[in-house]
């Protein structure tokens, strides 16, 4: 292996593959970048079991040939190079790095044991690198970070009736939306993806209107973008039955700002410093009220909002209400709650992304 290779196009890949090495990992091999020289290209691959990362850049390739170095030498190392042209070149179990008057020699590691790339054959969709980002971003948040309960710390991605959707709960909320512009390529299918891969699979979107090729296969879930395979594996099991939760019919039900009812929720949250204590929401005759009392005081809004139904008041997680709010771009939210029964939160004028939250009982 003996390649040639811009020190920028390098580090923008090592940087991606990165993210899919394991550094303290028992097994040396999970923490080490598979760089291969190819006909004009240099083909980068990192796999930690959780998720495999496939990148590829031209170069100027001298002699064919592959080697695996650790990880994080290489990207702490390239990080620190000049901005010029950088020439590996293995010399039996060593990689030498040159550039300008520098030579560094990288150990390598054996090859035996690093993961073969999974292959995922059946394309199931089609969307967007935006649209595909923001259907993560919010639905994310409502899944749990306790790994004892994995369905939980999943992601559902769905297809019902060649319409794909992206739901998450954490069992004491759910957040539920539809994609917009996704091609849908099969009628139906239901898989699980760990949230954790999909926060690594988001930081990897260029985020530049890129098409993204969804594939499924060995219980495996690739996404294809520019030069770049993202793999990442799925749980097994079957994810809890949401929509009995999601077709809820409260009894109350308000129009309100998003801004003037996400700014009201953070002022009141200023006074739930490092304790939980739930915020009061009532509606009165048209009436929202937002209050807080913890041992920093109290504090209590009201403004007029569009109100249907019932007068009534129940309690709920600050965190909770402001993590949809922060998600959602919609001007005006529509909230119906019911006493102690599930509350849900939407914008006014799509049934597209539901957020259920359940009350805390005070």
């Amino acid at each position: 292996m003996h390649f040639q290779v811009q020190k920028s196009a390098l580090l923008s890949c090592i940087n991606m593959v990165d993210r899919a090495t394991s550094p303290n990992n028992p097994k040396e091999v999970l923490g080490g970048i598979h760089f291969s020289a190819q006909e004009n290209e240099l083909v980068l691959t990192a796999n930690n079991l959780e998720i495999a990362i496939q990148t590829k850049i031209p170069c100027t390739v001298m002699e064919k040939g592959e080697a695996i170095v650790d990880g994080l030498l290489a990207s702490a190392l390239v990080r620190r190079l000049p901005d010029d042209n950088i020439i590996f070149e293995l010399k039996e179990s060593q990689v030498a790095v040159s550039a300008g008057t520098m030579e560094f020699n990288l150990n390598t590691i054996v090859a035996d044991e690093f993961p073969t790339y999974p292959v995922c054959e059946k394309k199931i969709l089609k969307l967007t690198d935006y649209e595909l980002e923001h259907l993560i971003r919010s639905t994310i948040f409502a899944s749990s970070t306790e790994e004892h309960q994995p369905i939980f710390s999943g992601i559902l991605l769905e297809i019902k009736e060649n319409v794909l959707q992206f739901v998450a709960t954490d069992s004491n909320r759910l957040s539920f939306i539809k994609a917009q512009t996704a091609d849908v390529l099969v009628p139906e299918l239901s898989l699980i993806i760990p949230n954790s891969n999909l926060a690594e699979l988001s930081r990897c979107l260029p985020l530049n209107e890129s098409m993204v090729d969804v594939y499924y296969g060995n219980d495996q879930l690739a996404f294809h973008f520019d030069e770049t395979i993202f793999t990442t594996r799925l749980i097994d099991g079957n994810f809890p039955n949401y929509e009995p939760v999601i077709f809820l019919d409260q009894k109350t039900s308000v129009v309100v700002d998003r801004q003037r009812f996400l700014q009201a929720i953070e002022r009141a949250a200023l006074f739930n410093r490092n304790t939980n204590i739930p915020l009061i929401i009532q509606v009165n005759s048209g009436v929202l009220e937002i209050g807080i009392t913890t041992r920093l005081g109290k504090s209590s809004e009201q403004f007029n909002v569009e109100h249907e139904g019932e007068d009534d008041q129940a309690a709920y997680s600050p965190k909770f209400l402001l993590d949809m709010l922060k998600t959602t771009k919609a001007e005006q939210v529509e909230f119906r709650f019911e006493g102690f029964r599930q509350a849900l939160l939407k914008p006014e004028d799509s049934d597209d992304h539901l957020y259920i939250l359940m009350p805390v009982r005070i």
